[in-house]
């Protein structure tokens, strides 16, 4: 009799572990976020209208609209009504992005050691109860963002972010006019930007696009979007800083503008905009513990990628040289006579930089005939080339100028 009441024990409790482990089943996103990519390029959500062209087909004159404006312009006069006159002029260029998309889940199954404590008489189980594990699976989900028109063919240009796996993207129109499906032209994660189309139907306000390196800090900038589903609400600040590299972002993003104009989530993608109403950066992101610190990727940036938004290519050329900003200790080190230049300080072996003959401590003084004034310009420039494009670099190093040509190559994937 005891023996047949403790098999019955054991089963009642093999039950009991088994109910907690269906009843404990959480869920959790995905920690890989924009690294998981569920939506093929096949998918009829991106337009293909440029796959059989090359970077040299691209007229860019044709893509955005651009001011020539010169080094000296006129101050613009502040009163209380400044903010409302450039917000009336760009508004109508400023639109809502509603997205559906795949998102990819962990759904964790199993029993936590918290759990079998409160079982009694488990401790012979320990071995082959399984604790709570990650089991992946795709889930639908809903976004929103902000993002804005730069020409009368629809093309708008966002956040990578905004439209990260969609399967349907919804742009509404400023004050909510009209719906438009959209298609994604081409997105790059690395500097987080991305280019979407709609078919118009009537003309629309477009938006110039401005220069951020005339950005000057403490200028007074708006930000303009869809924070937490507020359609087309409008924030003032100042430019707080440029060149910024945000603390918590990914590395791999390029040099940011900081302002302090609130920029929250569903701003993302919206243009930051001068009082010339002219469009200097993409609102991008917040540090959710700080107040009023906002960033935004400079203008310039998405005009260096625009060919690659375009066809919807953005891997880039390798040239395999790990360079950092040149300290003033070490131009003097170098003896390097000049002003600015960035210093390699390692070439990657069978590279195409080591191939030129590139070696550390050569200081790099111009790209393509442009001279290198700062690390990030050199960067920016680099982010922009793809695989075949050939370099003319100016190196200094022991006292001479060298002239370096080379190749960029298709980096093979790491395992």
């Amino acid at each position: 009799m005891m023996r047949r009441l403790h098999e019955y024990g054991c089963w009642l409790v093999v039950f009991l572990v088994m109910a907690q482990a269906l009843l404990g089943c959480t869920v959790v996103p995905s920690p890989r976020g924009m690294d998981v990519v569920l939506v093929s390029e096949n998918d009829p959500i991106f337009d293909k209208s440029f796959e059989a062209l090359s970077f040299e087909d691209i007229d860019l004159k044709q893509m955005w609209v651009e001011r020539e404006t010169s080094e000296e312009r006129d101050n613009v006069v502040i009163h209380n009504h400044t903010f409302a006159d450039v917000v009336e002029r760009v508004k109508g260029g400023v639109v809502n992005i509603y997205t559906r998309n795949l998102e990819e889940k962990e759904a964790r199954v199993g029993v936590s050691p918290n759990d079998i404590v409160r079982i009694p008489l488990l401790s012979y189980l320990f071995d082959i109860i399984p604790f709570k594990v990650p089991i992946p699976y795709n889930s639908e989900g809903f976004s929103l963002g902000s993002g804005f028109i730069i020409n009368e063919q629809g093309y708008i240009l966002t956040n990578a972010h905004v439209i990260h796996n969609a399967t349907d993207i919804r742009v509404v129109l400023s004050e909510g006019r009209k719906e438009y499906p959209a298609k994604i032209v081409g997105t790059d994660r690395i500097t987080d930007t991305a280019l979407i189309r709609i078919q118009p139907d009537h003309l629309l306000t477009v938006l110039p696009l401005g220069n951020s390196d005339r950005l000057r800090i403490g200028e007074m900038v708006l930000a303009i979007g869809n924070p937490l589903g507020l359609k087309h609400s409008v924030t003032s600040g100042i430019v707080s800083a440029t060149e910024r590299i945000s603390p918590g972002l990914s590395e791999k993003l390029l040099d940011f503008i900081q302002t302090d104009s609130a920029i929250n989530p569903g701003s993302s993608g919206g243009p930051l905009v001068n009082l010339h109403g002219e469009v200097v950066g993409i609102n991008t992101a917040m540090i959710s513990k700080a107040q009023s610190i906002g960033f935004a990727i400079p203008i310039n940036t998405v005009k260096m990628v625009m060919p690659m938004l375009i066809l919807g290519k953005t891997e880039r050329g390798w040239l395999g040289v790990q360079a950092v900003p040149l300290m003033p200790n070490k131009a003097f080190e170098l003896k390097y006579p000049h002003e600015g230049g960035v210093l390699v300080v390692a070439v990657e072996k069978d590279s195409p930089a080591e191939k030129a003959g590139m070696k550390p401590d050569d200081i790099i003084m111009a790209l393509n005939g442009h001279p290198v004034g700062r690390f990030l310009m050199l960067r920016r420039e680099m982010l922009s080339l793809s695989p075949c494009v050939q370099l003319s670099l100016s190196v200094f190093r022991d006292g001479a100028v060298l002239e370096i040509k080379s190749t960029l190559e298709k980096r093979e994937k790491e395992d």
